[in-house]
């Protein structure tokens, strides 16, 4: 297990990073581009110039997209949190063997050793290729 100090940090750091995702995550969706704003004055789609439509299509994908590689950063970030309190914060969800204080430190919410973790980018890579 990792000892206390180490813990403690790693929690402070885990929370404050909670928070900025969670106020990342409310300022997209408040200021972003979404599929249902519209102006007041806009009555259908010939208003517009078709490359305006390509822009905002372009806007909430793009918005969608961030939105939701940040969504599964706090996952990540909540489940660390969660292992905190259960004592298995520490330990690859695949081997069970410690995961080293310089990658937690690097990223606290790691959930693999490195060795799983990149046995686990070659299958994702093999998958996506075909191989």
């Amino acid at each position: 297990m990792i000892d206390q100090k180490l813990g403690e940090e790693l929690r402070k750091q885990l929370l404050q990073d909670r928070e900025r995702i969670q106020g990342e995550i409310e300022n997209l969706s408040a200021g972003g581009v979404r599929g249902d704003a519209f102006l007041d004055d806009e009555t259908d789609a010939v208003d517009q110039h078709p490359a305006d439509d390509g822009s905002e299509l372009f806007e909430r994908e793009k918005n969608l997209t961030v939105r939701r590689m940040l969504e599964s950063e706090l996952d990540g970030i909540k489940d660390a949190l969660i292992k905190m309190d259960n004592g298995t914060y520490g330990l690859c969800e695949i081997c069970g063997k410690l995961i080293p204080e310089k990658r937690l430190r690097a990223y606290p919410a790691a959930k693999h050793d490195v060795e799983c973790q990149a046995k686990l980018e070659k299958m994702g890579q093999r998958a996506a290729t075909g191989a």
